[in-house]
C-alpha cells in the first residue's frame, strides 16, 4: 500500500514538474517571442502617403494636386454579412465581383478593397453598410492625385500610383521632394479580432511644391496647333517646343500622343512617352545651319563669293542631289540656306574638313545629353570622326548619318537666337545654375547666320511662315528616314521648322517636328512651317508683341 502511495506521490510531483517546467520555458525562456506573437495578433500598422507638393506652372496655375480620399478595407474574420458586403463593394465601388470575392475571403484581418475612392463614395458605402448589419469595412484617410487640366502637359508632368509614388515625368524625376514623408496608423485587436483602438502614430510631412518653366497658356496653343497639324498633313506624330532663347526655360512641350493624367491606367505606352526627349531623329536640312555656322567661325566661305550649286555631287561612289534634282548654278552662302541646297552646303563642308566640322558640332552639344530634368533622354548620335568613311562629311553636312532629339535641337538654335551662348534647356523654373550660358561661338557668326534665316522666310524654303510686320529668323528640314534593315526608305520623311521671331530681339523659340507626314505635302516648307506660323500669331497675340516700326 505504502508502495503505491509512493508511486503515485512520485507520478504527481513529476507532473507538476513538468507543467512548472514548461511555465518557467514559457515565461522566461519563450517570453519574448510569445509576446512578439501576442504583439503582432493584436496590434498591426498601416502607412498612408503624406499630401503631396504640388506642381505649377510659371505663372502660379495649379496642374497637381493631392485631395482628401477614402481608402477601403476589410477584416477579413470579423466581418459579418459577406453576402451583404459583396453585393454593396460591386455596386459603390464598381469593382468586378470576381475581385471582390477574391479578396472578401482572402483570410487575415486586414485586406485592402480599394485605395483613394472620393469621400462621398465612402460615406455611402458606410452607410449602407449599417442599414444591412455589415461589419468588417475600414475606412482610412488616404489622398488621390488630381490633374485640374487632364491631359495638358501630360508626357512633361507625369503621373502618381495608388501608393503615391511618382511614375512618370516630373512625378517621377523629383519624387522624392515631392511626396515628402508617409503617415502611419497602428491598430490595435481584441483576442476575438475585433478592433479596440486606431490612432496615428506618424502625422507625416507634406511635400515640397514645384514650379515648371511651362507657361500653361503656351503648352495650351501648341498643343491644338500640334494635334491640328498632324490630322492635317496625315503624321505619324508631331513635337513642339517653344522655348526662351535667352534662359533656356522650355515654355511649351506639346505633341500629339497625349492621355488623361486622371486616368493613366486606361493609356497606352506609346502615349506617355516624352517625344521631345527620348526620339532621336535625322534632322536633315534643318542640321545645315550648324555646318554653315561651324564654316563662319573658320572663315572658310565669304558672303559675298559664289559656290557651285550643281544639280548632283559625287564623293567617292556615291551621288548626293539636291531636292527635286534641281540645278541652281553659282549661289552664296545665304542662297545656300535659304534655298537649302545640299551640294553647296557639301562643298562648304569639305573645305572645314572632317576634324574641324566634328569638332564643332562636338562643342554644340550633339551626341550628348542636353540635361533637361526629365526622365528617359537619349543622346542622339554624332559619329566619332575616326569612324568616318569617305562620306560622312557628305551626310553629316546636310544632316544625315546623325540623329538629334527636339530638344536638343532647339536648344542648339537657341545659341543662334542668343547670339552663341550655349543655354542649358531646363523644365523647372526654381532650378538655378551655378553659372551663367558659355558663349561657345561669335556673335558676329550669330549675326550672320541669323541673316540667313532671315532670308530664308523672306523669299526662301520658308515663305509658309512669313507674318507681316515681323521678322522671323528661320530653316526648313525635310529628312528621309532610315529603318533598320532597310536603309533610306521611299516616302518616309521627318518635317521640320525652327526658327525664332522677332529676329532682330528674339522673344520666343519655336521648333515644330513632323514625323512622317502622309499627304501630298510632306516637305517640312510645306507641312512645319505653316505649323510654326499659327502658334508664333496667337503668341504675338498672348505677349502684344507689336511689329516693326
Amino acid at each position: 500500500m505504502n508502495r503505491r502511495i509512493a508511486v503515485a506521490f512520485v507520478c504527481l510531483m513529476s507532473f507538476f514538474g513538468i507543467i512548472a517546467g514548461r511555465l518557467v520555458q514559457l515565461q522566461l525562456v519563450e517570453a519574448g517571442q510569445w509576446r512578439e506573437l501576442a504583439r503582432r495578433f493584436q496590434e498591426g500598422t498601416v502607412t498612408i502617403p503624406a499630401f503631396r507638393g504640388r506642381i505649377y506652372d510659371r505663372n502660379g496655375i495649379l496642374l497637381a494636386e493631392d485631395v482628401r480620399a477614402i481608402s477601403v478595407a476589410i477584416d477579413n474574420y470579423n466581418m459579418t454579412r459577406p453576402d451583404a458586403l459583396e453585393d454593396l463593394l460591386v455596386t459603390y465601388l464598381k469593382i468586378s465581383r470576381t475581385t471582390v470575392r477574391e479578396r472578401l475571403y482572402r483570410p487575415g484581418y486586414f485586406t485592402w478593397i480599394a485605395r483613394a475612392i472620393s469621400p462621398e463614395q465612402a460615406e455611402a458605402l458606410q452607410k449602407a453598410a449599417r442599414e444591412v448589419g455589415a461589419r468588417g469595412l475600414i475606412f482610412l484617410e488616404d489622398r488621390k492625385r488630381q490633374y485640374p487640366y487632364r491631359d495638358l502637359a501630360s508626357n512633361v508632368i507625369g503621373f502618381v500610383g495608388v501608393d503615391g509614388a511618382g511614375l512618370e515625368g516630373v512625378e517621377l524625376l523629383f519624387d522624392k521632394e515631392l511626396r515628402g514623408t508617409e503617415a502611419i496608423w497602428s491598430f490595435v485587436r481584441m483576442a476575438d479580432g475585433t478592433q479596440i483602438e486606431r490612432r496615428q502614430i506618424q502625422a507625416g510631412q507634406p511635400g515640397r511644391d514645384l514650379t515648371l518653366t511651362l507657361d500653361s497658356r503656351i503648352q495650351h496653343i501648341a498643343e491644338n496647333a500640334i494635334s491640328r497639324g498632324v490630322r492635317t498633313y496625315k503624321a505619324k506624330a508631331g513635337i513642339v517646343i517653344v522655348m526662351d532663347p535667352w534662359t533656356g526655360e522650355v515654355l511649351a512641350m506639346a505633341q500629339d500622343k497625349r492621355y488623361d493624367l486622371n486616368n493613366f491606367q486606361s493609356s497606352r505606352a506609346e502615349h506617355r512617352q516624352n517625344l521631345a526627349v527620348v526620339w532621336p531623329f535625322e534632322p536633315g536640312s534643318s542640321f545645315k545651319v550648324f555646318t554653315m555656322l561651324a564654316a563662319l567661325e573658320h572663315h572658310v566661305i565669304a558672303l559675298d563669293e559664289r559656290i557651285s550649286g550643281s544639280a548632283t555631287y559625287q564623293i567617292a561612289h556615291h551621288i548626293f542631289r539636291n531636292a527635286d534634282g534641281r540645278e541652281y548654278g553659282m549661289v552664296t552662302p545665304t542662297d545656300a540656306i535659304k534655298n537649302s541646297i545640299n551640294t553647296a552646303m557639301i562643298r562648304i563642308a569639305q573645305r572645314l574638313g572632317e576634324e574641324r566640322l566634328y569638332a564643332a558640332l562636338k562643342q554644340y552639344g550633339f551626341g550628348q545629353k542636353t540635361g533637361i530634368e526629365l526622365p528617359g533622354e537619349v543622346s542622339g548620335y554624332l559619329p566619332p570622326v575616326k569612324s568616318w568613311s569617305a562620306l560622312e562629311i557628305g551626310s553629316i553636312a546636310i544632316g544625315q548619318s546623325v540623329s538629334v532629339t527636339a530638344l536638343q535641337l532647339a536648344s542648339r538654335v537657341a545659341m543662334i537666337a542668343n547670339g552663341g551662348k550655349l543655354v542649358q534647356p531646363h523644365i523647372v523654373k526654381a532650378l538655378t545654375f551655378s553659372s551663367p550660358p558659355t558663349r561657345i561661338v561669335s556673335e558676329e557668326s550669330c549675326r550672320q547666320l541669323t541673316e540667313m534665316m532671315i532670308e530664308t522666310v523672306r523669299s526662301g524654303t520658308g515663305v509658309l511662315a512669313q507674318i507681316p510686320g515681323y521678322t522671323i529668323a528661320a530653316k526648313t528640314g525635310t529628312a528621309q528616314k532610315a529603318l533598320p534593315g532597310q536603309g533610306y526608305v521611299k516616302g518616309k520623311y521627318v518635317a521640320s521648322f525652327e526658327g525664332f521671331f522677332p529676329a532682330e530681339a528674339p522673344r520666343y523659340l519655336i521648333l515644330v517636328v513632323l514625323d512622317e507626314p502622309g499627304g501630298r505635302e510632306y516637305y517640312g516648307s510645306e507641312t512645319a512651317a505653316p505649323i510654326f506660323k499659327e502658334i508664333a500669331q496667337q503668341l504675338i497675340a498672348l505677349d502684344r508683341i507689336p511689329p516693326r516700326p
